[in-house]
């Protein structure tokens, strides 16, 4: 028996299964496949179309097999889900917030993507228990070798720094840990996103796997005083994905962003730019010198650079203009602004391309 399918889609049984039941869970399996490689494939190409200019780096740090915790910076709402789980050869399970899952369509999409929900305070005291169960599956997933995708931060924020992160990570890694009598070799991968703009496509973006580490340094410790243990790991872990974005502390915010925003100077390679921007932010915060000037970009790289950011906007204006205007009329809250337009993108400009392509068939009587 697959171990790893029945602990990840047993979400109804609560009895020993049956032989009938193995049967579901393998259809049911099945069925969610079907669409969810597919999805993934689509997200990845739209990663790669959304932006102009979208980079990845550190995918070898992600190890090939054994258990895994994705532990991602939360800046622009869903979209850094779609952008960590997009460029990730492994599979993932996202622990995403109860809410969504209200309407039963859409409770069981969400589960058939590899989503799990997590209730917080707002959706009651009765609702807070069952993340109990939800810790269960997520240390089924570990103990099986898989892998559990998480914004250790709690909520999503448009600002340029790694908030405070809260314990469930470390509640869950050493569950899992512990429950394997600390031989489960877990490792926690810290993911940065770094976007230019949260709210325009026509910017860069940067995603970066940090180097994985993990928990069995802290297995004295933790044996002599959980809290202590979960606090050293997670300042371990908040320095690592501060590592990976811009950094300003919330102390002179908005007075070290206007400064950043004046003195900062581009780079062609995203990486360099962010390592330019961590070190501009340093130097502001500081009151250092900052010294470094832009890259010089050759005449013929801008005219194509021009060319082809051109032909996008014409290729692409027409679902563009769709996107923005059915997005415009569906968000309320400009912190959501940029998934919706995303999601939006992920349904319209396919179906746009194919329309136009049996237009022209029809056209020219191919």
């Amino acid at each position: 028996m697959n171990l790893k399918i029945y602990s990840y889609l047993a979400q109804n049984f609560e009895r020993p299964l049956l032989k009938k039941d193995h049967i579901n869970l393998m259809l049911k399996s099945f069925l969610n496949s079907l669409y969810y490689y597919p999805l993934k494939l689509i997200v990845t190409i739209t990663n790669l179309l959304y932006f102009k200019k979208i980079r990845v780096h550190g995918l070898k740090n992600i190890p090939k097999d054994g258990a895994v915790i994705y532990a991602i910076t939360h800046q622009n709402s869903l979209l850094d889900a779609y952008l960590s789980n997009g460029f990730s050869w492994r599979s993932p399970y996202y622990l995403v917030r109860a809410d969504i899952y209200k309407n039963k369509i859409i409770d069981k999409m969400m589960r058939g993507i590899r989503t799990l929900p997590v209730y917080r305070i707002r959706d009651g005291f009765d609702s807070i228990k069952k993340n109990d169960q939800i810790f269960d599956r997520t240390k089924d997933i570990l103990s099986c070798g898989g892998v559990v995708a998480l914004f250790p931060e709690g909520s999503h924020s448009m600002t340029h720094q790694v908030r405070p992160l809260k314990k469930g990570i470390a509640r869950m890694a050493f569950m899992a840990e512990t429950a394997e009598d600390f031989n489960l070799n877990l490792k926690i991968v810290p993911i940065g996103i770094y976007y230019e703009s949260y709210l325009d496509s026509n910017s860069r973006t940067l995603v970066s796997y940090g180097k994985p580490f993990g928990i069995t340094e802290y297995k004295e410790r933790f044996l002599q005083d959980q809290n202590e243990a979960y606090r050293s790991m997670l300042s371990e872990l908040s320095k690592r994905m501060k590592s990976l974005v811009v950094q300003i502390e919330s102390a002179n915010y908005d007075r070290v962003y206007e400064k950043f925003q004046e003195k900062r100077v581009f780079k062609k390679r995203m990486l360099e730019q962010l390592e330019s921007d961590q070190k501009l932010v340093h130097c502001i915060e500081n009151d250092l010198p900052f010294e470094d000037t832009s890259d010089n970009v050759p005449l013929l790289h801008q005219m194509f650079d021009k060319a082809f950011s051109a032909i996008r906007r014409v290729v692409g204006y027409i679902p563009k203009f769709i996107v923005q205007k059915l997005a415009k009329k569906v968000v309320k809250d400009k912190n959501f602004l940029a998934t919706v337009k995303y999601s939006f993108s992920l349904v319209i400009y396919p179906l746009f391309f194919l329309f136009a392509y049996f237009l022209i068939k029809i056209a020219l009587n191919i």
